[in-house]
């Protein structure tokens, strides 16, 4: 039976974090929109996430790390210029792809050579990382296809029996996911305008190139 905790309960914290370690995925609010995640360490967890979403496995996941510690062990070497402008964005709600280590397993990234990596702007969130102890593989917390949920009740509702526990959080600022940028060129582009807009992307990260027009 699925549960919707309260997150200012350190109980129900508690046993997303447990559930999280035992290869689970839990529902919790982000600073963009409710995310589902499990530990980048269990493949059980991330293969349930495809599963509880219908989605494809083409499809790789976003991980979120809790600091830039944690950043430079998933991603391979980051150029000094490029950690500067993302310590003026970071925590927050972008998302940059960069080469992968292989510490982060084929099974996030849909076997891929990169990976989509933030510092999510929500204390929550890097909580839940650094109790799990791993970077967390998250994604929008809904069924693929269908509209995201804005509040807690309604992501268990869509959701249904698939997820065994909802950290309820009240509802989430953003309803939109985050902005992707891929930082592995010569240049910063942008691939997805989410919550951050390419004018403030602009302001951390003079080079970004818009998304080519099609």
């Amino acid at each position: 039976m699925i549960e919707i905790l309260p997150v200012d309960n350190q109980a129900a914290v508690s046993k997303a974090v447990e559930l999280l370690k035992k290869g689970d995925v839990v529902v919790f609010p982000t600073d963009t929109i409710y995310g589902i995640g499990a530990s980048i360490a269990r493949e059980s967890g991330v293969k349930k996430i495809f599963e509880v979403k219908s989605r494809s496995p083409q499809k790789p996941l976003i991980i979120y790390v809790a600091s830039f510690e944690q950043l430079q062990q998933v991603t391979q070497e980051i150029p000094e210029s490029t950690l500067s402008s993302l310590r003026k964005i970071w925590p927050g709600a972008m998302s940059g792809i960069f080469g992968k280590t292989e510490i982060v397993p084929s099974f996030v990234t849909s076997g891929q050579n990169t990976v989509a990596v933030r510092i999510p702007n929500h204390q929550l969130c890097l909580e839940l990382v650094r109790r799990v102890g791993d970077p967390l593989a998250v994604t929008s917390a809904n069924i693929s296809g269908m509209e995201t949920q804005k509040t807690a009740p309604e992501v268990a509702a869509q959701l249904g029996e698939r997820v065994p526990l909802v950290l309820d959080g009240g509802p989430n600022p953003e309803q939109q996911p985050s902005t992707l940028v891929d930082f592995t060129g010569s240049t910063a582009r942008l691939l997805r305008e989410g919550a951050w807009s390419f004018s403030k992307l602009r302001q951390a990260i003079p080079d970004l190139q818009p998304i080519p027009e099609s």
